[in-house]
């Protein structure tokens, strides 16, 4: 290691499908010697995470790569179930209820206790719920700060499987966790309010909201354009059911003069049952970079979230809605506690929220929202919460 403070990223996600995680060790990586834990996922996040890899090469990466470690991985997913049986018996065991939740993490656990043996790490941020008992074990064997980040309220999310007990192992986790942080940060306003009232923490602990943005020179200035084509679009790493795209589908058929702009990796026995018109485009998953040069050909974002499906969906802060603002979109959101604070506290007017449906809202809005002016204000106020304000707090948690 170097004479560097070092700082020790833990995930179970891959480096892709964590764009938080990236961003934050992409701004500290001056300053601190930065170690990462993460996977290795065979999937649309391969090539991305590997261009993530090499444009960092001072970042130290851990990768798990399952397929490879098979016997690790094995041991861990028998760990996993065989917390889910001892459940009933220690429903308050944090052990237990972390290894029970997620069948990554006792093969992180492992591999940190190989890590805390080579390396000794001045802070610890773990990043989603699954790398929470790890990160704390480590503070705990190194005697290190400890810094949790919270992207989602996982309480709040869908549950698919040891459904009697899998809620309460969510909050048992993030419990014990809280209790040994130094600090906290949290994606949105909502979920931050919703653990304060969840969870009891140290009355020292520093508790910040750092909304999930992006630098403001990934968008390009906003040009203005020949054609009267309005377009629409909507993007997720998924393509699938219950995203809100019914709605958008429905809209297309109605809608002519609007081109509906869908991003995102596939699920092609879903798009097999939607009769599509010739107005929806279908793309696939892009890089960070490539998106938002794609959104500055576009002129509506749509934030559309599914409020049925867990509570989480109704709190957070998406991606989506964010780069939407900062390409300078006009925005059309679902009506969520997360967007609705969003658009409200902003100085400006960046969107307006959907009343009935996509349909409804596209054939009634003011058109002088898209045009160039108002969207070079949009994307000019933006700049106000880009992510090199963003990371200021962050720089002030660490």
């Amino acid at each position: 290691m170097s004479n560097r403070p070092s700082l020790l990223f833990i995930t179970t996600s891959s480096l892709a499908s964590n764009p938080r995680l990236v961003k934050e060790f992409e701004c500290l990586k001056e300053g601190y010697s930065c170690y990462v834990i993460c996977f290795k996922h065979h999937d649309w996040s391969l090539s991305l995470s590997e261009a993530i890899k090499a444009k960092n090469k001072e970042v130290h990466f851990i990768e798990i790569d399952r397929r490879q470690s098979v016997f690790e991985t094995v041991m861990s997913k028998l760990l996993h179930k065989l917390a889910i049986i001892v459940n009933p018996l220690f429903q308050k065991r944090f052990k237990v209820c972390a290894f029970a939740s997620n069948d990554k993490t006792p093969q992180l656990t492992s591999r940190i206790k190989k890590a805390r043996r080579k390396y000794q790490f001045d802070k610890v941020i773990a990043h989603n719920l699954g790398a929470f008992y790890p990160a704390v074990k480590l503070s705990q064997f190194q005697k290190t700060k400890l810094q949790l980040d919270i992207e989602d309220f996982y309480p709040g999310e869908a549950l698919y499987f040891n459904r009697t007990y899998e809620k309460a192992n969510r909050y048992h986790t993030m419990q014990a966790s809280f209790s040994h942080a130094e600090s906290i940060t949290y994606a949105s306003k909502g979920i931050e309010v919703e653990c304060k009232k969840a969870f009891k923490t140290n009355a020292k602990i520093n508790h910040i909201t750092i909304i999930n943005t992006f630098e403001s020179s990934d968008f390009i200035k906003p040009q203005k354009r020949n054609d009267e084509i309005v377009k629409c679009v909507w993007f997720s790493q998924n393509i699938g059911p219950n995203r809100g795209l019914e709605q958008v589908f429905d809209a297309a058929k109605v809608l002519q003069g609007i081109e509906f702009h869908i991003i995102g990796n596939s699920n092609p026995d879903y798009l097999k049952t939607i009769d599509l018109s010739p107005n929806v485009k279908c793309h696939d998953v892009m890089s960070q970079t490539q998106l938002h040069e794609f959104l500055s050909e576009m002129d509506i974002g749509l934030a559309l979230e599914n409020r049925d499906a867990d509570f989480n969906r109704n709190i957070c802060l998406t991606n989506k809605i964010l780069a939407y603002a900062q390409a300078g979109l006009y925005i059309f959101a679902t009506d969520t506690f997360g967007q609705r604070d969003f658009l409200k506290e902003l100085h400006y007017k960046a969107g307006e929220i959907i009343n009935l449906n996509v349909l409804e809202s596209l054939s009634n809005f003011d058109v002088t929202v898209i045009n160039h002016e108002s969207r070079m204000m949009r994307w000019e106020n933006a700049k106000s919460f880009s992510w090199e304000t963003e990371q200021l707090k962050l720089f002030k948690a660490i």
